[in-house]
């Protein structure tokens, strides 16, 4: 698409939003008590869930103080034993600046790659590539060798954000090799405006939604310019970013159509490294435009088109040389048909689904922007996908869930072609021998595909050159994961104990100084711990803290990239009358095993405190500080990672009509 097509559609976005008509529209929680529940856009709720509200808590993730049912992969199934968080924007401390930065709050999520919004993340030690990630359940493919970075996504426009841990390819779709993070727009159902600053950087955002029970919209602008770290270190931080959010939804008969357009351009977006300021890397235009429709049946036919839209360009300046610049540019399309069965105490979900890349192109220039050498030209992929999960409740404690997927991809550019193909099953058991434990057995198997970039891409990257290798071939996993859950009174806690083995992982290698290339680098070891305990002290207060173990190693007995250091959380919260106070206390243990491209750090301690004053119930203030003893410290364990920002003061102004 066209950067004055992808202007137009944003610019389409904010007119809309100003002209639309406002109302109310409630949205369903399903709560701990299993009340009776309503179909909300984007869930399954079955007849027999309605009759038996135990059957749909075996349904859906399950917590130790309310179960709500959200964000899901390409099947219409909910993975009831795998480990599996939800999060929120509205819920988070200290408005969290990007997505990263909100995801990496997850026991067992860790920061990876280097500082600023185009910072990615791990999943139990899985990154890069071997993370899924879904929008609006739209699979989002890597235009990076870092992986998805999904810093297009503005947070104030995020609904539920879902993220499941360990293999989970047979529910949400090839790719999630070590875990997936399934993210649903958030549904505007009144008039909102919201304004904010922060001193780091100059931030500031502003953003606006309204909307009813047919229709929500909603777009955001958020900037910032270059920060500092606590010592003065000049941080390469800045970005301008344009998010929009339109979705419809109607019922005819016994039919239900959604519709949902997600357009977002984000400009000059400052690759903040070590090397900055002597080497310069930004982002001068990162756009996107997402868009999906989608056909349901009450008797549980299921139908999705969707498309996705996007280019990344990047510019590097090194002293004493020439400018250097790349870019890489796709345009996906894809389809699911599924079916959803009722038999008894059995569920059954089996579809088949499409994803297919077209007009990939990826080149790099040096001198001038026009003087390209493609790499990647019209390149394509098509891939196809089968899959079928099944529930059983066998009693009113034990319940069993199986399933399977199979993909064949094809993969072309300039004659070249590569076509692979993969499996992956899941099964899993669900005990609860009293109204308030839960034990999870799940094993599961995963895979994913080497992508066109990693195949065929030549060019240059702010880590250096890159060389890509058309011989790879997929990876795969295997994973084991204990659960058991606790909910007695006052006191709720989660106990996750898990292994992954990886084959044929693709690693980056050095090839010459500043030139890396991609290889299958045999197996992969990969096991650790999560654990989470809540209590409501009193009705006001609550606490909340979890710890997380990640250790992973190759086949030599090298540590792997992107393995996170020990992490502990504990987060308080106290809710009065007028005000709402909350602090995330973050304790990172010293890191001493770096992997590839990685260095050693320090132990850390990080403090983000807000406090949400309430005028009225529609004008609330809030007030927080991220970083708040304005502690030096390094955001990752990448060895051109930087410190990360100095101490923010911010605010927020909002106002919501009720």
């Amino acid at each position: 698409m066209s950067g004055l097509l992808q202007r137009s559609v944003i610019a389409a976005a904010f007119n809309i939003a100003a002209f639309a008509t406002p109302s109310a529209f409630a949205e369903d929680l399903l709560d701990g008590k299993a009340e009776e529940s309503t179909q909300r856009s984007g869930d399954k709720v079955s007849a027999k869930s309605n009759q038996d509200p135990d059957a749909l808590l075996n349904e859906a993730p399950w917590e130790t103080e309310a179960v709500r049912v959200t964000a899901r992969g390409t099947a219409n199934d909910w993975p009831s034993a795998l480990a599996t968080d939800v999060v929120t924007y509205a819920e988070a401390v200290a408005a969290p600046s990007d997505f990263q930065d909100l995801i990496t709050r997850v026991a067992g999520v860790g920061a990876t790659g280097q500082n600023g919004i185009f910072e990615t993340f791990s999943i139990r030690g899985s990154g890069a590539n071997g993370i899924l990630i879904l929008v609006g359940g739209m699979p989002i493919t890597a235009q990076r060798r870092a992986g998805v970075p999904v810093a297009f996504v503005e947070p104030i426009l995020l609904g539920d954000i879902n993220v499941t841990r360990g293999p989970a390819v047979a529910h949400f779709g090839a790719g999630a090799l070590g875990g997936a993070i399934s993210i649903e727009p958030r549904w505007f159902d009144a008039p909102f405006v919201q304004g904010g600053y922060a001193t780091s950087g100059d931030e500031s955002s502003l953003s606006a939604g309204m909307g009813s029970e047919a229709f929500s919209v909603a777009v955001a602008r958020h900037q910032a310019g270059d920060s500092e770290a606590p010592d003065g270190t000049p941080l390469n931080t800045s970005f301008e970013r344009q998010s929009a959010s339109l979705q419809y939804r109607t019922t005819f008969g016994d039919f239900n159509l959604d519709a949902l357009l997600l357009p977002s351009r984000t400009e000059n977006i400052g690759k903040s490294n070590s090397r900055y300021p002597v080497r310069d890397t930004t982002y001068p235009e990162d756009s996107h435009t997402l868009g999906r429709l989608r056909l349901r049946h009450d008797n549980g036919f299921e139908a999705t088109v969707h498309a996705h839209d996007q280019y990344l360009g990047t510019w590097n300046r090194r002293p004493g040389q020439a400018d250097t610049f790349a870019a890489v540019s796709s345009t996906d399309i894809g389809s699911t048909v599924q079916q959803t069965f009722e038999f008894g105490n059995w569920t059954s979900n089996i579809g088949i689904e499409y994803l297919g890349r077209r007009d990939v192109d990826g080149y790099e220039a040096s001198g001038s922007v026009l003087n390209r050498n493609y790499s990647l030209k019209n390149g394509t992929e098509d891939s196809w996908s089968l899959f079928a999960l099944a529930d059983w409740r066998a009693t009113s404690e034990l319940s069993f869930e199986f399933g399977g997927r199979t993909t064949a991809i094809d993969q072309e550019q300039r004659g070249a072609s590569s076509d692979d193909s993969d499996h992956a099953l899941t099964a899993g058991a669900i005990w609860s021998p009293t109204p308030g434990s839960r034990w999870t057995l799940n094993l599961a198997s995963g895979y994913r595909f080497a992508t066109l970039e990693e195949r065929f891409f030549t060019g240059v990257t702010p880590q250096g050159e890159i060389v890509g290798n058309p011989d790879l071939g997929s990876e795969h996993s295997e994973g084991i994961d204990l659960g058991y859950a606790l909910h007695s009174g006052n006191w709720g806690g989660e106990v996750h104990v898990w292994r992954t083995d990886v084959d044929d992982l693709i690693q980056l290698v050095d090839i010459n100084p500043d030139v890396n290339g991609y290889v299958n680098v045999g197996k992969a070891k990969l096991h650790g711990g999560e654990i989470a305990v809540n209590w409501s002290a009193t009705s006001a207060l609550s606490l909340r803290s979890s710890v997380a173990v990640v250790r992973g190693t190759d086949n030599t007995g090298l540590q792997l990239y992107g393995i996170p250091p020990v992490t502990a959380d504990l987060e308080a919260r106290y809710r009065a009358a007028k005000f709402d106070a909350s602090a995330r206390y973050s304790h990172r243990w010293k890191f001493d095993r770096p992997g590839f491209e990685e260095e050693e750090r320090n132990s850390v301690d990080v403090v983000d405190a807000d406090l949400r004053y309430h005028f009225t119930p529609s004008f609330n203030l809030q007030f927080y500080v991220r970083n708040l003893f304005d502690e030096k410290y390094y955001a990752t364990s990448d060895e051109l990672s930087t410190f990360a920002p100095e101490r923010s003061i911010g605010i927020n102004l909002g106002w919501t009509l009720h």
